[in-house]
């Protein structure tokens, strides 16, 4: 008997999980595409996909965001990383950014994306990222980019060794983007 309810209960952990990730997959859709913030000599743009993390040591997989950037600056490209395309499946042990991985988000619910941001102009954590970013899309084509490098560092280096100095991002930190068609 106490064999048949752990079975069920296994069976029904696992059918919450997999509703679960398909929700997830599903709540990613929207962030998915080209995103450009234009002011004056200024265009900053981001392309977004969808794309799993896996991690090997529980042998688990995360839907997540994969994206590419760049920058130009009266009329000079400043940042350039949009030719490079990020993998639809990657492993945390390899750095991001050697697989083109710029920004790797995560549903945070809400319409809200969290996301670790890998400038490659300033290469803070000496070029490991930081978990700085929020996108909230506060329309199906309008999305509110925000950085935070106070915060995102504090999440990287609290409770270690690692010296930290702020530098700012080589991209607008809070900026109303508008999805391409």
């Amino acid at each position: 008997m106490l064999f048949i309810i752990m079975k069920r209960i296994l069976l029904l952990l696992a059918l919450i999980f997999i509703l679960f990730s398909a929700s997830a997959q599903t709540a990613l859709d929207p962030f998915v595409g080209t995103w450009v913030y234009q002011k004056n000599d200024t265009v900053f743009k981001i392309k977004l996909q969808k794309g799993l993390t896996i991690y090997t040591h529980n042998n688990t997989e995360d839907p997540s965001i994969f994206g590419v950037y760049s920058l130009s600056v009266g009329g000079v490209m400043k940042e350039n990383y949009l030719t490079k395309q990020p993998p639809a499946r990657w492993v945390p042990n390899v750095p991001a950014s050697s697989v083109n991985i710029f920004i790797k988000g995560i549903y945070a619910g809400s319409k809200t994306l969290g996301f670790t941001f890998y400038d490659q102009r300033i290469k803070h954590v000496g070029g490991k990222g930081i978990p700085c970013g929020k996108m909230h899309l506060i329309a199906p084509n309008k999305l509110h980019w925000i950085l935070n490098e106070k915060e995102g560092l504090w999440w990287r280096v609290e409770g270690t060794d690692i010296p930290y100095e702020l530098k700012g991002f080589s991209v607008p930190e809070n900026v109303i983007m508008t999805k391409e068609e």
